[in-house]
């Protein structure tokens, strides 16, 4: 939510101004200027204390109905308006081989068999029935958390390998593939961005936007869209999530999405692509006035460089330039700063995103000034 500090202002709530107006108004009743400890401005002043808060919570509740201050479930409801409703949390999956003894007839190994990570941590069921005949000693099958989130992604190959219900013949499960794809319901920012794209859904040209607005609606880990046109006819969709590897089912719900031909224009070609990452570090040299808390001044630094990394990789084609990574640097007591790494600004296409792999902060001396 908003920062209630940007709400716009319904009401009055300045309680000096509510104060002096019902002062002022049983003054005008008793004919009498009235003192601060008597009777009467006492019982004002609890008046006053709760009329304050009325006004607060109107003006918190008037707020609620604009879709750019707005939380949930308020959210969601101005959401249905337009025709949009909030992305649910979506369950991690991988493909998953068993293993079956030899000299086994035709074994069934049911859909909703569970299987779990070698820590226990995550659980995992298959998604289909699958039989596997007399000759055949391993099955592949895909698999998805029972527990939506993102707390089953990122397994490795092999981490998958507990049967939780065993079946004749089945000696071993692994999974083949790292386990990607789940995420967390949709953001309330998330949404409130999709609500401002959702009249582009109703594009009958192929608009940038209404591609933008159905690849966002594919999955809680896309975090931007870009849609260039390398071709006449071709509409290449590159959607960036919060992962650093595209979960190769985010691209194919992302394609789902954005082929149906109600929502792209019959001759349009989509094709969906990863984004490229662009790896980068950075390192500066920094030189204090004397008399300055070095470590105290370091840790401020590399927050705000953080802070600049995350905000470049939470969009596509975002360039890094060494003047911006001065300028986060340039805190009062700097006197110098000296970018060591990157060794010159780097251009980002729109297809790509700006990955950071580290961050360093030298305090390489001071300075009278």
């Amino acid at each position: 939510m908003e920062d209630t500090n940007t709400l716009p202002v319904f009401v009055v709530r300045d309680p000096d101004v509510i104060a002096a107006e019902t002062k002022a108004r049983m003054e005008e009743i008793l004919q009498r200027e009235l003192q601060p400890g008597q009777v009467e401005q006492l019982i004002l002043n609890a008046f006053n204390y709760r009329e304050v808060l009325l006004n607060n919570r109107f003006n918190a509740g008037m707020a609620q109905m604009l879709f750019q201050f707005s939380s949930a479930p308020v959210l969601d409801y101005l959401a249905a308006l337009v025709a949009v409703e909030r992305l649910p949390a979506a369950s991690a999956s991988c493909t998953v081989r068993f293993t079956l003894i030899a000299g086994h007839g035709s074994v069934l190994i049911p859909e909703g068999t569970r299987v779990a990570t070698s820590d226990s941590a995550a659980i995992f069921s298959t998604t289909k029935d699958i039989t596997a005949t007399a000759d055949i000693l391993t099955v592949d099958v895909m698999v998805e958390a029972m527990q939506p989130g993102t707390e089953a992604n990122g397994y490795t190959a092999g981490e998958v390998n507990a049967i939780l219900d065993p079946l004749p013949y089945v000696s071993t499960v692994a999974n083949l593939d790292v386990t990607a794809g789940g995420s967390d319901p949709e953001t309330d920012e998330q949404l409130r961005e999709r609500m401002k794209l959702a009249p582009s859904q109703f594009s009958s040209a192929g608009s940038v936007n209404s591609y933008v607005f159905y690849a966002k609606s594919a999955s809680p880990l896309i975090i931007d869209v870009q849609v260039p046109s390398p071709v006449p006819g071709t509409v290449l969709i590159i959607p960036l999530t919060i992962m650093d590897e595209t979960p190769p089912q985010i691209l194919q719900d992302v394609y789902t999405a954005c082929n149906p031909e109600n929502v792209r224009p019959l001759t349009d070609t989509v094709i969906v692509s990863a984004p490229t990452p662009i790896d980068y570090a950075i390192e500066v040299d920094v030189v204090l006035f004397e008399d300055t808390p070095a470590a105290e001044l370091q840790a401020s630094i590399l927050t705000e460089l953080q802070n600049y990394a995350k905000s470049k990789r939470a969009l596509l084609g975002q360039d890094i330039m060494r003047s911006h990574i001065i300028e986060k640097s340039r805190k009062e007591r700097v006197y110098d700063v000296d970018v060591v790494s990157p060794a010159e600004n780097i251009v980002v296409e729109d297809t790509e995103f700006a990955r950071c792999t580290g961050i360093k902060v030298n305090i390489t001396g001071f300075s009278r000034g």
